[in-house]
């Protein structure tokens, strides 16, 4: 296999996921999730086949480490796991995202990476398209949860903020390039963005409104401070934040209802209210602390929450809500804090590394955005969204190992 074919196989397999797992309601089904890993694991072994051949090479990166620490001590908690069937399946979907970050990382090039960006934005804004037919009734949305949210091909509404969340600031970047496009280019990718931006507001994810808003507020600065904010992008971004307040306005009685309930104790009992949440990270802590080394085994959060589930709570806890304290009800304490490390040398590396692409740090933004979320979500548990992330990872180590070289 010539490398022109090998790297055919790689980008078309990447990208069918990045297009398959949305759709397929966010790849959380066990025949997603399946087909996903079969993709995943094929790729792995062409890739390593030809290094063994001497035909690639393994590159390190600045990831490794980290890498390499969240898998041994997720080998552990699955070793030490109260429930073996549903760790080794959460183990093999760790497996997958690690073996996509490497593959991306040392394969893709920059025309690659522009292309798979693209295709990411093209399907943002179909799903957006989409998802705003549903809204509005044309289209049926059944599977939807709560059913007045908007979800997309989504079962949950704050789970397809968060993917928007990822594509959102990556599209914004786009705009920053300072290479040319044609005008044609131009319009597509701010129609692409404005039609998000409005969908993301209805998704009414209280979470993903304020990080995104957090996030992009950084980009701004990021921006600025790098010198890449210049009068036409200034021009374009003013245009869209004009259509997205005037859009905002004519819907301004619903979204300041959504946000009062983030402290209305009156707030109807679901998975994803605020009180139900506060209770869950109460059971969520008593995990903790009674499995503080290694957890109770990764993907076995749902299995040992019974034994401490608070008084009054009256849905069933599948995840904590909180990324991070999952991961340490999982894997044990040190968990959460070797994620954090993965986060910051990429958001980092994303906002210091001057010859980046603005949309690579666009990338890195929608990090800092979902990362953010984790906090009162489980965005990093949705397979769509964690392959996304691993992608946009994968994208960044690769485009700043250039610019060393490149220095």
């Amino acid at each position: 296999m010539n490398s022109k074919s090998f790297k055919n196989i790689l980008f078309y397999g990447i990208a069918g996921m990045l297009v398959f797992m949305p759709i397929a309601r966010g790849g959380v089904y066990l025949w997603s999730i399946t087909l996903a890993l079969l993709i995943e694991f094929t790729l792995v072994f062409l890739w390593l086949w030809r290094v063994n051949n001497k035909e690639s090479r393994f590159e390190r990166t600045v990831l490794d480490k980290p890498i390499f620490a969240f898998v041994l001590l997720a080998l552990i908690s699955f070793i030490l796991s109260i429930y073996k069937h549903d760790s080794f399946f959460a183990l093999l979907r760790l497996l997958g995202y690690v073996g996509t970050y490497y593959v991306v990382s040392n394969n893709f090039d920059r025309l690659m990476s522009r292309r798979l960006l693209i295709l990411v934005i093209g399907m943002g804004a179909v799903l957006s398209i989409y998802g705003f037919l549903q809204y509005f009734g044309v289209l049926n949305h059944s599977w939807w949860g709560p059913p007045e949210f908007l979800a997309s091909v989504y079962i949950n509404h704050n789970h397809f903020a968060g993917y928007l969340e990822l594509v959102i600031p990556m599209t914004a970047g786009m705009l920053f390039s300072r290479r040319q496009r044609s005008i044609g280019y131009r319009l597509a990718i701010i129609a692409a963005l404005i039609i998000m931006a409005i969908v993301f507001i209805f998704t009414q994810s209280r979470g993903g409104w304020i990080c995104l808003a957090i996030s992009l507020l950084v980009m701004n600065i990021v921006l600025i401070k790098q010198g890449k904010f210049n009068k036409k992008s200034a021009i374009l971004f003013l245009i869209i934040i004009g259509f997205i307040v005037s859009f905002v306005y004519l819907n301004r009685k619903e979204i300041p209802q959504r946000i009062a309930t983030m402290t209305n104790a009156e707030e109807r009992e679901t998975e994803s209210s605020m009180q139900t949440r506060i209770k869950i990270w109460q059971g969520t802590l008593g995990q903790i602390r009674d499995n503080p080394l290694t957890g109770v085994g990764i993907g076995a959060f749902d299995a040992g929450f019974y034994r401490y589930r608070p008084e009054g709570l009256n849905v069933r806890a599948v995840f904590a809500h909180n990324d991070y304290l999952q991961m340490a009800a999982e894997m044990g304490v040190l968990a959460p804090f070797i994620m954090l490390w993965i986060f910051i040398a990429v958001i980092g590396t994303g906002f210091t590394k001057k010859h980046l692409s603005p949309r690579l740090l666009g990338c890195a933004i929608g990090i800092l955005s979902l990362s953010l979320h984790g906090l009162v979500d489980f965005n990093f548990h949705i397979p769509a969204n964690m392959l996304l992330f691993s992608v946009y990872a994968a994208l960044i180590m690769a485009a700043s190992k250039e610019d060393n070289q490149r220095v």
